[in-house]
């Protein structure tokens, strides 16, 4: 150490970051007359004095720029006037230590841009023999070898930092042999120094900012040196932060951040909320891992969710390890990029409806596999130029009579564009790809005008298919009363109901209320109640329509799951969900429109928000969202540290579906064959190996986080429609049958999976257990199974 101080001065000594203003080379020009060897303790001290009389006025100066108006300086602790003795080195550097650390919490300086003085302290020893027990007596070798690089270093290993450049650092080839006693001799100084200050009650320095807090917990967590495992000394309490109960302030509720499993040994998933909701702020380690990437079409009720939930919105080049994002579809080979802890709101190979070319195709597929009177909610389509001659020739036969019309779309259109009524064949263009369809003449009117419904369908998986259908929707009405004339085939507001069409029409009208029947745009549940009013049988449109959905995303399930299969590392982190329009005829039979891929969510209404917003919340919290494992987000670093946040509310692989062991391929193949016989199937419950636990588990979470969604596939009547898969699938025969059986008391096999759950089965891979071996139980059939007697291994869990 040197004895005349001028060597803790030289590293004590605040560098502003802004170099705006006057005031950086007036302290830089300080701070290089500082370091002078040949001073005196009594110029030291009154360099001392000047030094911190002009970092009080850099405070004062820099406190509107830098601070901000809403944060208020405390007053700096000031010196004892009346002891008037100079300070030796180990004063000077603890009280300039004082000072700095109160800058860097008063923000004026930035504790990232700092360096920790412990890392330009001399680490070899001093090469003076004797050490005098008076510091000021000691010798120090001079400082050589200084470089002339400015560069500035960071770091944040300890809790009392200064900022240094390169030029300031020390040869450590120059230093003498006995650093260690040195560092001893000083440290029992500054303790004599510490005990020698008066005690105060009020500390002015207590951390009492928990803006400040967080931040300083994030920058540890940023350096995160240590390994020590989270679960002994992170200071997250899981019980509190998984707790369900709802407080009310006012007419807002208040709810945790997290929902929940019923299962133990489950971890929860992020909590969404609505307008009229608020969510418990998670911790800030906790909240440091939310990340939402930002897209160019990221809805901005999509951005608000996230936002009320604590997520943070970051743009694609600001790293990799975010959670979730709302984005534009991607080509299939693009989904190898996503990591397994994160979501994207689409399949690939979902284009297969999306497009109306491919979705024509697919169901005229269904049509000739199966029977077109099952598949008969489409009108008849052709997709040019390919159909054209088969389309001249039924255009012809048609031609005098009352379907002549006939409407055009681009095959991968949106909000109306390109979309028009013929009823000339001279009309239809020969060599653009576009897609003719039969025109429905006769919809059903209201108060004279056309109408189609948006339906808002959500598909968090594909295998098992699992497909939800929202409450509530929107009825978008023609802005111009319904005609057949053939005159008026060329009027868009007449015809077309995209709300994108007619809000250029001056007879337009809003609606701002989401229960009333006015205006040109209605809310779903508004729609059915006047159905009812005119003695319409709405919930045979309701089962009707919901037929339609299972088996147009039924028609594009084989592209999807070979897709997902060969792109997707983990089918947890894709999900969709698709506007389907649909249109009644006079009858009131619905006809499929189109179905949307990226449907809109823009709101520009109160209706457009109370319909929109809380389908968007339910939507997220029924994907299931978690708080990504620390080592998942650095696996792909140089080294890989252990988890610093409770294992219990993180993201764990094992609860998700895996890879098959060779025992759960056995019986998956022997079911998929066996599919047909009605006996053998309900047999697939009697052993549950750890992978069915994972899938029911998964199942059962999600259908009690649905919210005002409804599951329409699977349901204990939907076994009709597994004849329409392509191929048969291990995991829907698994949901129907259990489904089949528990519908009617889920809590009895909420309880069957809890009683396994505690014993951890469900983490098992492959299985421990020969309880829950598939091939052990076949070489055991005299044995009582588990379909039989559910009820003994519950009491006995």
């Amino acid at each position: 150490m040197n004895s005349d101080g001028s060597f803790a001065l030289r590293y004590i000594v605040p560098i502003p970051l802004l170099n705006t203003d006057n005031n950086y080379p007036k302290l830089l020009q300080r701070r290089q007359e500082l370091p002078s060897y040949d001073r005196k303790l009594p110029a030291i001290s009154t360099t001392y004095e000047k030094t911190l009389t002009f970092v009080e006025n850099f405070k004062y100066n820099q406190q509107k720029t830098i601070i901000g108006k809403t944060r208020q300086l405390s007053q700096l602790p000031k010196e004892n006037d009346s002891d008037k003795k100079p300070l030796t080195p180990q004063q000077l550097c603890y009280q300039l230590n004082l000072k700095l650390e109160y800058l860097i919490r008063t923000r004026v300086i930035e504790q990232h841009r700092v360096i920790s003085r412990s890392s330009i302290l001399p680490t070899k020893p001093i090469k003076s023999k004797t050490l005098s027990k008076d510091p000021l007596n000691r010798t120090i070798p001079p400082i050589i070898n200084r470089s002339r690089e400015k560069t500035m270093f960071s770091s944040s290993t300890t809790t009392i930092n200064t900022i240094v450049t390169q030029e300031d650092l020390i040869d450590k080839e120059s230093i003498g042999d006995n650093d260690e006693a040195c560092e001893e001799m000083v440290e029992e100084e500054n303790i004599t120094f510490l005990q020698q200050q008066p005690m105060t009650d009020n500390d002015p320095f207590e951390m009492e900012d928990e803006e400040y807090e967080a931040e300083i917990e994030e920058e540890s967590l940023r350096g995160s040196e240590s390994d020590v495992d989270a679960d002994s000394t992170f200071p997250l309490d899981p019980s509190i932060l998984l707790s369900d109960k709802t407080r009310r302030v006012g007419n807002t509720e208040i709810k945790s951040g997290f929902i929940p499993s019923l299962f133990e040994h489950v971890p929860p998933i992020i909590r969404f909320c609505t307008e009229t909701q608020r969510i418990e702020p998670l911790p800030a380690p906790l909240q440091k891992m939310m990340k939402w990437k930002m897209s160019a079409i990221t809805p901005n009720i999509v951005k608000s969710t996230v936002l009320r939930s604590g997520f943070r919105l970051i743009n694609g080049d600001e790293g990799t390890d975010w959670l979730g994002t709302w984005s534009r579809h991607m080509k299939p080979n693009c989904f190898k990029a996503i990591r397994e802890y994160q979501k994207i709101n689409h399949f690939p190979g979902s284009f297969q409806i999306g497009r109306k070319d491919r979705l024509w195709r697919n169901l005229s597929h269904m049509q000739a596999v199966h029977s077109r009177r099952d598949f008969d909610f489409v009108p008849q389509t052709f997709v040019l130029p390919a159909d054209f001659l088969l389309f001249k020739r039924v255009f012809e036969e048609t031609a005098d009579s009352k379907e002549s019309k006939w409407i055009i779309k681009p095959p991968a259109s949106a909000r109306g564009q390109g979309i028009r009524v013929i009823s000339k064949m001279e009309q239809v263009p020969k060599k653009r790809p576009v897609v003719v369809q039969r025109y429905i003449a006769n919809p059903y009117l209201i108060n004279g005008h056309k109408f189609d419904m948006r339906l808002y369908v959500y598909v968090p998986s594909h295998d098992p298919l699992r497909i939800y259908l929202f409450d509530d929707g929107l009825a978008r009405f023609a802005s111009r009363k319904y005609s057949t004339s053939l005159k008026s085939l060329s009027d868009r507001f007449m015809h077309l109901t995209n709300y994108s069409v007619n809000r250029y029409n001056s007879e337009y009208r809003s609606n701002n209320d989401s229960a009333a029947c006015t205006g040109h745009k209605w809310s779903l549940k508004a729609l059915w109640a006047y159905l009812k009013t005119r003695n319409v049988d709405v919930a045979d449109v309701i089962e009707r329509i919901k037929d339609l959905v299972i088996k147009t995303i039924i028609s594009a399930d084989p592209f999807v799951n070979v897709l997902t299969k060969a792109n997707v590392r983990r089918k947890y982190s894709v999900h969709e969900l698709f506007g389907f329009d649909v249109i009644l005829d006079e009858q009131c039979k619905p006809y499929i429109v189109e179905v949307n891929i990226s449907p809109s969510l823009h709101s520009n209404s109160p209706l457009d928000i109370n319909v929109k917003g809380s389908m968007i919340c339910d939507l997220l919290n029924l994907s299931g969202f978690m708080i990504p494992d620390r080592r998942d987000i650095l696996a792909e670093g140089p080294v890989r540290r252990k988890a610093k946040l409770p294992k219990s509310l993180i993201f764990d692989r094992r609860v998700l579906p895996q890879s098959l062991s060779t025992d759960e391929k056995v019986k998956h193949q022997y079911f998929s064959q066996r599919y047909s016989d009605e006996q053998v199937r309900k047999n697939i419950l009697d052993v549950l190996t750890p992978d069915d636990l994972r899938i029911l588990i998964e199942t059962e979470d999600e259908f009690a986080r649905r919210g005002s969604f409804e599951r329409i596939f699977p349901t204990n009547q939907t076994r009709k429609y597994l004849k329409y898969f392509e191929t048969p699938r291990y995991y829907n025969l698994l949901l129907n049958e259990w489904i089949t059986k528990y519908t009617r008391n889920e809590d009895r096999g909420i309880s069957l999976l809890n009683g396994f759950c505690k014993k951890e089965i469900h983490l098992q891979h492959p299985s421990v257990d020969p309880n829950h071996m598939w091939t052990h139980y076949q070489k055991n059939q005299g044995h009582v199974s588990y379909r039989e007697n559910d009820n003994s291994n519950i009491n006995g869990s």
